[in-house]
């Protein structure tokens, strides 16, 4: 008989297309949770707890067992209910319940190949809703599960949304989603949807109006700002980006992904084969899911626990992969390496990671440890994730990855039992024991077949030798497997006679040691070559190696390394990797390292080592040529040279700290040098200072002056652009002296400028005048024109902010002439807007905007995002000065988007105000009070004195315009005495000139 049974709407059966009486409320609330945990048994007291909740009566067990027993009855034509040693069975094929074919058809949708066959799928899907969950039944596990199901069908209508935005029916969705932004007015993803529609349809300004909607609500109800992919979405509105466009007839899932959607990482690790066993605690981890009582906070953190080598890596891929459609807005995953001496995981990478996986650029990944836990929280705030993080040494090195929303779910596996994370954390802790006899005989069997039960004293023998540890019964199995006409009894007797010790791991009975006999085994089978490749590259300092990395390390042709590679991948030695990437178990890597270590001479691993860093400083050297020729013509391929760096940028950081700790320094200078330009650019700001830091350090210990001053000279630009105004001038002054001891007046003069330009945001014009002028007077004596215009630029900038329009003029004018002289018509439109900026300069303001309009052409042509954002806030300027505020507007909004890409904290500061302030004149007070807002946050977070003061000005002049002198009082109070602190006149107005560091 057919049976169909349904949750998504009131609790129903039918049998044959005719309805079940399924009796009262109570026992429908039996028969609901029942249906949801179908085909897994449900024990007495839970089954109570969720009927009942907390007013369970005296006799319910009693009263339980009579609404089973009527509930048998009722479904036996189309269902079992059954009593198990674990609790209450119903078994029924799953697509006969409704809940269960909805997440099916989902998981289907979510791997579809056409996007016109995920939407049929999610159509069929959504069609099985009826009402809400459980309709007309309450208890507290109900009415938690229901909150849960209806996420779940939220995140199914927004996967449509996805869906047809790419087959391109904009039109036809944005009434709905009017509607449901309406009804989630604080939820990211569907706002983005909403504005994507709106920019397809034509309607950019109401698009953007839209973002700056949700961003004010976001602000004033939660005190955040909007995540990292609405923000990318909304400056790809405001720069018509063409990838918004849209999408030709009929895409299929190899288009690009709609824009509008939240970045959705799925960063876990391919499952395990032939996983065997572990149901006791597959079961445990299921349990974590379950919704708690309304007075208790959801779980947030569950910890695995284990010996080494006891399989918790692959229980908590096989559990996560299973669960992943309970957590729609992705999985994070990172091996924290905690076991590893040379190279765990620092905590601020592991961030770095999950936060360029959520979205977040590299330029606005803060620095500090601190500052990246607290962006990492917000952008899971309200986000449905699952976080793994696997192989943890200590409750610090997990701590910061905890995310802040009771949302998430962060899975953490570790040899130790972090008491730590149960007692200050409230972790769930499930402990891992050695695989039981018959599971560890259903390992063997799924890898070497029907042997196992032929010679079972011999298997379990092997089994016991194994110590039951997966990781070692996998290696024993394939070596097993290679020599199917030896029996097992002669194996396991081989096994025995290379029994010792593994000094890594504990001995004194611990079955953890037992693992080096089995390592030991199936190292002493590998042919020579192969045995030498795993030796060798258990020296890579890295988590993963590329087969062209490994070849270099062997010095073996790559082809042959590849095919040796797959001999130790055969060997379950090895992993194998997506793109020719290849890594080890910690323990393997250790026992590799070891055997290196007892087998390779000193030199002969040095000389390993080498040839990897050549290998790596060549390849970067050779990337770098294709992505900045400088003249030359482009050596390579550009998009091939940035996908090779940043898929070996973990690598090459690593490689850097390791060449400095262990004598690799001339490869350590070379290779910071050789990619500063690229991290600078492109990268974490963090990451690209680490670089940085080794090569000063690696600089030093081999007494390379030169070299550690241009890398102190780096890291001073890094430390600037991350709003680090302390830090970057002490490295300068660092910088200052090596140059000036050596004698390379050029190098010392560009330094001197850019500590002018710190002492400049740090409000210090005093300083900063005297930087400038003895940079000017470097650069005279060697004939540098275009140092000397740019040292006069510079203290024309300073008189201007003082006050003193005259000599600004004079500056300004004096480095015009240069400028004109040398053919540079980028930085004479540049002075020239700085001259039409000075109050009642006559200056024509047609001639600065029409030499503007040609330097943005020409930055663009160029690629130059630096350059443009100069551009742009220089254009808006003028622009205000016409009176075309809408046009200044815009190209401040274009500066704001491109400042930050860059990372340039401190421009972006000044560009905010000057938005605001131009905001404010076109009558937009509410808008430019946000601005200013924003402006004030992030000059307070870098010292910006100055425009902290400009911010609480215009605050204070957008409250006092709309009457409410109460308010604009004390930010106008605030920004009068700061302005009087720094000597300088009351803030000019949007179009008042400001420095360009690096210009």
């Amino acid at each position: 008989m057919a049976a169909e049974f349904g949750v998504l709407g009131v609790v129903e059966a039918r049998i044959d297309g005719r309805p079940v009486d399924l009796g009262h409320a109570r026992q429908r609330c039996v028969l609901g949770v029942l249906l949801v945990e179908a085909g897994r048994p449900v024990t007495v007291d839970q089954l109570i707890d969720r009927v009942w909740g907390g007013s369970a009566p005296q006799r319910a067990a009693g009263a339980l067992y009579s609404y089973l027993s009527r509930l048998r009855t009722a479904v036996a034509a189309g269902a079992e209910i059954r009593r198990e040693p674990g609790g209450y069975l119903l078994t029924v094929d799953p697509q006969a319940i409704d809940l269960h074919r909805f997440r099916r058809l989902m998981t289907l949708a979510r791997g579809a190949d056409s996007d016109r066959a995920a939407a049929d799928l999610i159509g069929q899907a959504l069609s099985l809703w009826r009402a809400d969950p459980f309709a007309g039944l309450d208890t507290p596990w109900l009415s938690a599960m229901r909150r849960t199901l209806l996420g779940e069908r939220f995140a199914a209508e927004l996967d449509l949304n996805d869906v047809l935005l790419r087959l391109g029916r904009h039109g036809e969705l944005l009434p709905g989603l009017s509607a449901a932004v309406a009804e989630h007015p604080l939820d990211e993803r569907l706002a983005g949807q909403a504005m994507l529609a709106l920019y397809r349809c034509g309607r950019q300004a109401d698009a953007d109006e839209r973002y700056r909607r949700i961003r004010r609500r976001l602000a004033d109800e939660l005190g955040s700002d909007p995540g990292a992919a609405l923000r990318r979405l909304h400056e790809q509105i405001l720069t018509a980006d063409p990838a918004l466009a849209v999408p030709a007839p009929d895409p299929g899932r190899s288009g690009a992904p709609v824009a509008a959607a939240a970045t959705v990482p799925a960063q876990l690790p391919a499952d395990v084969r032939a996983f065997t066993g572990r149901t006791g605690e597959l079961a445990a981890l299921d349990r974590l899911l379950e919704s708690p009582d309304d007075d208790e906070p959801p779980l947030t953190v569950a910890l695995l626990s284990g010996t080494a080598g006891v399989g918790k890596s692959a229980l908590a891929v096989r559990w996560a992969h299973r669960v992943r459609d309970a957590f729609p807005d992705g999985q994070l995953y990172v091996n924290l390496r905690g076991y590893d001496a040379e190279q765990p995981v620092a905590v601020a990478d592991a961030l770095a990671g999950f936060l360029t996986a959520l979205g977040v650029r590299g330029p606005e990944i803060p620095p500090g440890t601190d500052e990246r836990a607290g962006r990492y929280r917000s952008e899971l705030t309200g986000r449905r994730m699952l976080v793994l993080l696997d192989n943890a040494s200590s409750v610090e090195q997990v701590r910061p990855l905890l995310p802040g929303s009771g949302s998430c779910l962060v899975l953490i596996t570790s040899r130790d039992s972090l008491p730590g994370m149960v007692a200050v954390h409230g972790a769930e802790r499930v402990n891992l024991d050695l695989l039981p006899l018959p599971d560890a005989l259903g390992l063997l069997r799924k890898l070497i077949g029907a042997r196992v039960d032929r010679e079972t004293a011999a298997a379990e023998a092997l089994a016991a030798a194994c110590a039951r540890l997966p990781l070692a019964l996998r290696i024993a199995a394939e070596l097993a497997a290679d020599r199917s006409d030896v029996p097992l009894a002669d194996l396991v007797a081989e096994l025995g006679d290379h029994r010792v010790r593994l000094d890594l791991l504990d001995a004194g009975g611990d079955p953890r040691a037992e693992v080096r006999a089995v390592f030991s085994w199936s190292y002493r089978s590998l042919p020579d070559p192969a045995a030498r490749v795993f030796r060798l590259f258990g020296l890579h300092p890295g988590e993963t190696a590329h087969v062209d990395a490994v070849a270099a390390l062997t010095g073996t042709d790559p082809a042959e390394t590849r095919r040796l590679l797959g001999v130790l991948v055969r060997a379950s030695l090895v992993q194998a990797g997506p793109g020719g990437r290849y890594g080890m178990h910690d323990l393997l890597r250790a026992y590799a390292a070891e055997l290196a270590t007892g087998q390779d001479a000193e030199p002969d691993r040095r000389t390993a080592l080498t040839r990897l860093f050549d290998h790596y400083l060549a390849k970067s050297v050779a990337a770098m040529a294709a992505l900045h020729p400088d003249g030359a013509p482009a050596a390579g391929d550009p998009d091939a040279a940035r996908a090779w760096i940043e898929a070996e940028r973990p690598n090459l950081a690593v490689i850097c700290a390791y060449g400095t700790a262990h004598g690799w320094y001339q490869h350590t200078v070379a290779l910071a040098e050789t990619l500063f330009r690229y991290l600078d650019a492109g990268g974490p700001a963090a990451e690209a200072a680490a670089v940085t830091a080794s090569a000063v350090s690696a600089a030093r210990a081999v007494g390379d002056r030169d070299a550690q001053a241009r890398a102190l000279s780096h890291l001073g630009r890094l430390h600037r652009r991350q709003g680090r105004p302390h830090e970057a001038a002490a490295t300068y002054r660092q910088a200052l002296e090596l140059y000036a001891e050596l004698g390379d007046r050029a190098a010392e003069a560009l330094v001197l400028r850019n500590l002018g330009s710190v002492d400049w945001l740090l409000g210090d014009y005093r300083q900063a005048a005297d930087h400038y002028q003895r940079a000017l007077a470097l650069y005279g004596p060697r004939g540098d024109d275009a140092g000397q215009a740019d040292a006069l630029v510079r203290l024309g900038l300073i008189d201007a902010r003082l006050g003193d329009r005259m000599r600004a003029e004079q500056r300004f004018g004096a480095a015009l002439e240069l400028y004109v002289t040398l053919g540079d018509r980028f930085s004479e439109a540049y002075v020239l807007s700085l001259l039409a900026r000075l109050p009642h300069r006559p200056v024509a303001l047609d001639r600065a905007a029409d030499r503007l309009e040609q330097s943005l052409d020409a930055v663009r042509r160029t690629g130059d995002r630096t350059a443009e954002a100069y551009v742009l806030t220089d254009l808006a300027a003028i622009r205000a000065r016409q009176d075309r505020l809408a046009e200044a507007a815009g190209h401040l909004r274009r500066a704001l988007v491109l400042h930050r890409r860059i990372g340039d904290r401190a421009s972006e500061a000044e560009a905010l105000n000057d938005l605001g302030r131009v905001l404010h004149a076109a009558g937009d007070a509410g808008e430019a009070r946000t601005q200013h807002g924003q402006a004030l946050d992030l000059a307070e977070e870098i010292g910006d004195r100055y425009e902290v003061a400009r911010a609480h000005d215009g605050i204070g002049a957008t409250w006092r315009d709309t009457g409410d002198l109460g308010r604009a009082r004390p930010h106008l109070d605030r920004a009068r005495r700061i302005f009087a602190d720094l000597r300088v006149p009351a803030a000019p107005g949007a179009a008042a000139p400001v420095p360009v560091p690096g210009r």
